[in-house]
């Protein structure tokens, strides 16, 4: 029954899967897999307290569940209790897989939190997740003193802006081979980090963290205005192929900006802050006089310039929300629910970012609504 019921999950079923798992429970309460899936499923629909009382059910009957830890760890977050999140989320070092996605875990000691020790910092995961956590490189700088040192393994398209981050660490250009460790004591990762600094979740580092070029934003900014003073609102719409129920259509974003944008803020000016769009979406940006930043990008120094230069960005969870937010600038963040757990619930703003507020659709609402409140936020407006 619990193998039906994720087979069910998968196939996006979830009121069958649900039936599966009680009916599991009803024949076996002690079996502790069965806890797992309703708590699944409760995740799944957002129901992170509920998800959290069956993973704890699942937990007391058998507290080896390295998987269900790591499941806690995602509804823990969804709450807003980061620290334990944070605690819960080191079990997946300890998962099947873990060795070919944590390869320096075998090569190296894990980092014991001591000063002076030489840390390997590796990346892991998303841009988005590792721009949200370059804050704590300086913090770990820190803590290692004077006779410590750190280096982070940095994927080639953030090292530009990673060696420009106040506080940066030597940086290694991350490739397909697993850098010499002879020079390093220890390894963390960089997700890890806030763990093992001891990091209060009421004491995140703030943004702004990183930097941009500010002579290149200036020249952006004063070739996009054309000499005068319009606002410059930056949009990205597409988030990666990891989930599409992210993503809105451009056609949907511009519509909303068009009937919104004269009696709001007047003269206003898009720009286009996607990278790789197609024929159709550069024709559509062309014919609403829009500007399409997206194509000059290379790195994510050349999207730091381009957000440095706005007045604001209204943008879906992707990594351009992440670097505005660490750059500072006031961003929309337009969310479809169930959002990722890392913006919690019900929440407007987010303590991993001060300029950023959020924006969440509902089932029943449309994309066309949201993004009409975004072109009357303030922020946008401005």
């Amino acid at each position: 029954m619990v193998n039906r019921g994720y087979c069910e999950m998968m196939l996006g079923d979830a009121a069958a899967a649900l039936q599966s798992f009680s009916a599991a429970l009803a024949r076996a309460p002690q079996l502790s897999e069965a806890w797992v899936g309703m708590g699944d499923i409760a995740a799944q629909r957002n129901e992170h307290g509920e998800a959290l009382r069956c993973y704890e059910q699942a937990l007391g009957i058998d507290p080896g569940l390295l998987v269900t830890r790591n499941n806690r760890a995602q509804s823990l977050m969804a709450l807003g209790r980061i620290k334990e999140a944070w605690r819960d989320s080191e079990t997946r070092f300890e998962l099947p897989h873990a060795a070919t996605l944590y390869p320096h875990r075998l090569a190296l000691p894990r980092w014991d939190g001591r000063p002076g020790a030489r840390v390997l910092v590796h990346w892991e995961q998303g841009f988005g997740d590792i721009i949200q956590h370059l804050r704590f490189l300086p913090r770990l700088a820190d803590r290692l003193g004077p006779d410590g040192s750190c280096a982070f393994e940095c994927p080639p398209p953030l090292a530009a802006l990673v060696r420009r981050m106040p506080g940066a660490p030597a940086l290694i250009t991350a490739g397909n081979q697993a850098p010499a460790l002879p020079g390093f004591d220890c390894q963390a990762a960089l997700l890890s980090l806030p763990h093992l600094l001891g990091i209060s979740d009421d004491a995140l580092p703030q943004s702004p963290y990183l930097c941009a070029d500010t002579a290149r934003a200036a020249a952006l900014r004063a070739s996009w205005s054309q000499g005068g003073a319009c606002p410059l609102v930056g949009i990205a719409w597409r988030a990666s192929s990891f989930d599409t129920r992210r993503s809105v259509g451009l056609s949907v974003v511009l519509d909303a900006f068009a009937a919104r944008v004269q009696s709001v803020a007047p003269g206003v000016r898009l720009v286009a802050l996607q990278k790789d769009i197609s024929t159709g979406e550069q024709s559509l940006l062309s014919q609403r006089g829009s500007i399409d930043a997206g194509a000059a990008f290379d790195s994510f120094d050349d999207s730091a310039a381009a957000l440095a230069a706005l007045d604001s960005v209204v943008c879906v969870d992707t990594a351009v929300a992440h670097l505005a937010g660490a750059l500072g600038v006031q961003t929309t963040l337009l969310l479809n629910e169930p959002a990722a757990v890392r913006w919690m619930l019900g929440r407007t703003d987010t303590p991993w970012y001060a300029s950023m507020r959020i924006l969440r659709k509902s089932a029943e609402q449309s994309w066309s609504g949201l993004l009409a409140q975004a072109a009357d936020m303030p922020q946008v407006a401005a």
